[in-house]
């Protein structure tokens, strides 16, 4: 007999009315337990899918809440907001959430870098929950196999795992509908879809264990498996889903980013699909999968739309810079924010046009960036690592091919708060996450000059392994010290930490750059990320940090700024309200 795929009649829903129970084997109180809340076959779906569904659903609405409060602030401009940050119950919540926010933990066994501890603390929220979803409810296993075939904690974690379903999905899109409410970019929800992920992975292997153990005692796995469809189509669901989990470890995915994107879509293929098959209409199981195509869906379609309308004939050119560089220009009409970048698909280069690939946007979309027809100018800078940016700088050097078609899918990202309506800024860059900061300078200095700015200091800091890196926005920076209307201060520090030049890793010698204004300043070895961040938060008024660079420049300054939170939550600072802005170096 050939394996069994859908039961017949195919429905929508299964029946609720019970059956199949032996009551005459049962007693009265075992009568009583299988049609009582929590431990009713019938009615799991309602008692664990659904309370999955709110747990979500409440937490996201919170966070909305305090995104909702995030907007109003910054929609009374930066001369009212001053008056809202002055507020001493506003001052310490959001110096609370801002420092757990900022905290990151380096484990240097494993040298790994967490999360920020806002995002832990969240997570520890969500396995804490589903734990006691899974082992609250009492009984796990029916002492009588009257009671049912299915054993209670095999249930409702089957439940839980199909209910985490659409929420894993939906962290992983561009177009974030979560993100819409929560105000937070979609690449920072990534650290959610791998947790999730991860929590459904683990319920699901409790899900199956306690049918093969209980079906290997009853000696009917063998019978189970050629006449029914749940058995195998729970294996052939679980060898993708385990295959998804594992490969997506950082370490593994930083490494073959492209072979890892390609696999991790088929194999998620195969898992939704399978169990798809796996569930077979029990009860309102389908009802997931249908929410799940239609959020991924509407997020598909939207991208698809974006990308479509921001035109099929634009055309990119590359340059190779220093340092392992590569620039990419691209003319268009399209407009952005400071700090927000595209997802860039390169037509022209193979079977890297399979995939889009994310740059920040180094211009801003008018002034600097106006081309001589009237058309704004992307400019993106990529670092040489491998794939799609080796065959970049391959290209580069050959000279066979300085330019490409391509598709933009964006913009995306962006700073969420505004940093004109702080008194201070303070932008801090490791190598090409400058890329990222020089947006936001120049958007102060013109919004400075147009009125629409309370900042009065601007310091820029600038590491970069060798001196060559500083070609890269030389000109773009000297331009923007010289724009600097009166009233604003800018101030730009590069540190050159090439271990040929750097003399002493724990002091640097200051000398002023030959190639800069008098406003830039030039060292040799690493910044003191900690003394930097304490200096411009130790003097009164708001502060607005934004910083991009790699996992160990990032964590410094993370922790720099926790430790400002926790002084101003102790009135022990001089400064009222420290905000920031982490972006990501590299997914």
């Amino acid at each position: 007999m050939g394996l069994m795929w859908l039961r017949h009649p195919v429905l929508w829903h299964s029946s609720r009315v019970p059956s199949g129970y032996n009551y005459t084997a049962m007693t009265p109180e075992q009568r009583v337990l299988i049609t009582t809340r929590w431990h009713n076959w019938y009615s799991a779906d309602l008692d664990y899918g659904r309370a999955t569904i709110y747990f979500f659903c409440v937490g996201i609405f919170l966070f909305g809440i305090f995104n909702l409060v995030s907007v109003l602030q910054h929609a009374l401009g930066p001369k009212r907001s001053g008056a809202i940050r002055g507020i001493p119950f506003y001052t310490n919540i959001i110096s609370a959430s801002r420092a757990l926010g900022a905290k990151q933990i380096y484990i240097p066994v494993v040298d790994y870098y967490s999360p920020p501890l806002s995002s832990i603390v969240i997570v520890a929220g969500m396995i804490t929950f589903f734990c006691a979803l899974t082992f609250g409810p009492h009984t796990y296993i029916f002492p009588n196999p009257a009671m049912g075939h299915s054993p209670p904690i095999a249930t409702r974690t089957g439940w839980i795992s199909i209910a985490i379903m659409p929420f894993l999905i939906v962290f992983a899109t561009k177009v974030n509908l979560i993100g819409m409410v929560t105000g937070v970019s979609h690449e920072k929800l990534q650290v959610y879809h791998r947790w999730t992920a991860w929590i459904m992975y683990i319920t699901s292997l409790i899900h199956t264990f306690p049918f093969i153990v209980q079906n290997i005692r009853l000696g009917e796995m063998s019978k189970d498996w050629n006449t029914t469809p749940w058995y195998w189509t729970g294996v052939a669901a679980l060898v993708p889903q385990t295959w998804l989990v594992f490969m997506s470890w950082g370490p593994i995915r930083n490494r073959y980013y492209e072979t890892f994107k390609k696999l991790h879509f088929i194999a998620s293929g195969i898992f939704i699909a399978a169990l798809f098959i796996h569930c077979n209409f029990r009860l309102t199981s389908w009802d997931y999968f249908w929410a799940t195509a239609a959020l991924y869906g509407v997020s598909w379609l939207v991208r698809l739309g974006r990308t479509l309308y921001n035109g099929l004939r634009s055309d990119a050119s590359f340059e190779a810079l220093p340092e392992n560089m590569v620039k990419i220009t691209i003319p268009t009409k399209l407009s952005w924010r400071p700090g927000q970048h595209f997802f860039i698909r390169f037509l022209d280069l193979g079977i890297h046009a399979a995939s889009s690939h994310p740059f920040t946007v180094a211009t801003l979309p008018a002034g600097g960036a106006e081309a001589k027809d009237g058309r704004r100018e992307i400019e993106v800078y990529a670092r040489v690592h491998g794939g799609i940016t080796r065959r970049l700088a391959a290209l580069c050097d050959s000279g066979r091919l300085r330019s490409s078609r391509v598709l933009l899918d964006g913009p995306y990202g962006g700073v969420e708060g505004d940093l004109k309506a702080y008194d201070r800024v303070l932008l801090l860059a490791g190598g090409s996450g400058v890329t990222f900061v020089v947006p936001l300078l120049l958007d102060i200095v013109r919004g400075f000059a147009e009125g629409k700015a309370v900042c009065q200091k601007i310091h820029l800091v600038w590491a970069v392994r060798t001196s060559d890196a500083l070609t890269w926005f030389e000109d773009v920076l000297s331009s923007a010290i010289k724009a600097a209307p009166q009233g604003l201060s800018v101030s730009i520090s590069y540190y050159v930490t090439d271990l040929e030049t750097v003399e002493d890793d724990t002091s640097s010698k200051s000398e002023k750059s030959a190639l800069s204004e008098g406003a830039v300043t030039r060292f040799n070895g690493r910044p003191a990320l900690k003394d930097i961040v304490s200096s411009i938060c130790d003097e009164e008024g708001a502060v607005g940090i934004a910083t991009c660079g790699p996992d160990s420049f990032t964590l410094d300054v993370g922790n720099a700024v926790y430790d400002c939170e926790l002084a101003i939550l102790r009135d022990k600072a001089r400064c009222s309200e420290v905000y920031l802005h982490h972006e990501s170096y590299s997914w």
